[in-house]
């Protein structure tokens, strides 16, 4: 009888052990996020399916692991605990555009990097960056590459040295001889421009404008070098 309990109480140590082991659940007052720019933290939150209890934060960082291991939009990451505080410090890949591929009456949404490379096809995510519409055979003829090559570049550029600019930009189409049809955030007009970022350039000032008078043209061209406004 005495070996039973003997036995039994080493089954109970050995399991609860293995379960300690297993767990990887942790208590926190806080989880801070550095280095992200387009990643919904919120959402890396909900799906690691951490809980608010007495103690403070409950997650269970192997289910973060695989949350951000998952992320089409993450390059790599970094976790530490910091006394009562998880620091989860995010290299983003970075810039991401987000694409409309039209073919017929269909529009297939992709993320697609700096390198023209389709990381996600089918979803939606949110980007710092505008919505880009092409039609899909221009998009996968490899000898208009240099075309969204550009274009992704002159993006990149403003996001750095115009960052509100850049938070103006809604949509940007790409007509299959190059130029582009750019769309502002609350204005109606259709800003047409060659591919190039005096064309981005003149939207801006254009823009400025535009707001002071508070009149908005439903087209404007740009690629000229003289303008003509219609009111």
């Amino acid at each position: 009888m005495k070996l039973n309990r003997i036995i039994l109480t080493l089954i109970i140590i050995l399991a609860s052990a293995a379960l300690s082991a297993s767990d990887s659940s942790l208590y926190v007052e806080r989880i801070e996020f550095r280095g992200i720019k387009n990643i919904d933290k919120y959402e890396i939150i909900r799906n690691s399916k951490a809980k608010i209890s007495d103690k403070g934060i409950v997650i269970n960082t192997d289910l973060l692991k695989q949350v951000m291991n998952s992320s089409v939009m993450i390059e790599n990451y970094d976790l530490d605990i910091k006394k009562n505080l998880l620091v989860v410090t995010v290299e983003e890949k970075y810039p991401l555009f987000m694409m409309l591929r039209v073919e017929k009456n269909i529009s297939i949404p992709c993320l697609v990097d700096e390198k023209i490379n389709v990381l996600d096809t089918g979803r939606f995510f949110r980007t710092d960056m505008p919505i880009i519409i092409a039609d899909k055979d221009f998009f996968e003829n490899e000898s208009n590459a240099a075309c969204i090559k550009g274009l992704f570049d002159n993006l990149a550029e403003i996001g750095r040295n115009k960052s509100d600019f850049i938070g103006e930009l809604s949509e940007i189409e790409i007509y299959n001889g190059g130029d582009l049809r750019v769309k502002l955030k609350n204005r109606k007009t259709d800003f047409l421009i060659k591919n190039d970022m005096n064309g981005f350039r003149k939207i801006e000032k254009c823009a400025a404008y535009l707001d002071d008078i508070n009149s908005y043209p439903e087209r404007l061209d740009l690629k000229d070098k003289r303008i003509l406004i219609r009111q």
